[in-house]
């Protein structure tokens, strides 16, 4: 075979399968959305040092029901996203907190009790999410470990690595 349409044909093979690739990640995408993860999941996700999960808490800030509001108890490392919705977003720690989220990181929603019309309305905004099943009340039934009081955004530190 010609050299030059040997590599016509490796090239349309590479670009051919390279295609299906990111079509079967958008599939994957778009599943992984519609099935919730459990609060033990998440936990251990949580526990993985080699997995990034961002976790968006889209409750009030303080309520007076059982499971409470985000500064009552979230599941630890959560940033505040009210409602899902910019104008709430009043404060300067919040102001802080929304200039933390990123769209494309994998990120998990954390409603009260997994509330499947607040997730559609957020997930509008991330390319990679999934839904609390059951919620904050989820994680406390479970009696994982939580974090109380006002966001307080990371301080910036060393990045790790040889000196």
């Amino acid at each position: 075979m010609n050299p030059k349409v040997e590599r016509v044909v490796y090239i349309v093979v590479i670009l051919v399968l390279s295609v299906y690739l990111i079509f079967l990640g958008k599939k994957q995408t778009e599943i992984q959305r519609n099935i919730p993860i459990t609060a033990q999941e998440l936990y251990d996700k949580l526990s993985s040092p080699k997995l990034k999960v961002q976790i968006i808490d889209v409750r009030e800030l303080t309520s007076d029901d059982d499971v409470g509001g985000y500064e009552d108890s979230r599941v630890p490392g959560a940033i505040p996203f009210p409602g899902c919705d910019e104008s709430k977003m009043t404060s300067e720690s919040l102001q802080e907190a929304l200039k933390r989220i990123n769209p494309y990181a994998y990120t998990v929603i954390v409603s009260t009790n997994g509330n499947k019309e607040i997730f559609e309305k957020c997930a509008q905004k991330f390319k990679n999410v999934q839904n609390l099943q059951g919620g904050m009340a989820a994680w406390q039934e479970a009696g994982l470990p939580d974090e109380s009081g006002e966001y307080v955004p990371p301080k910036a530190g060393g990045g790790g690595g040889c000196l």
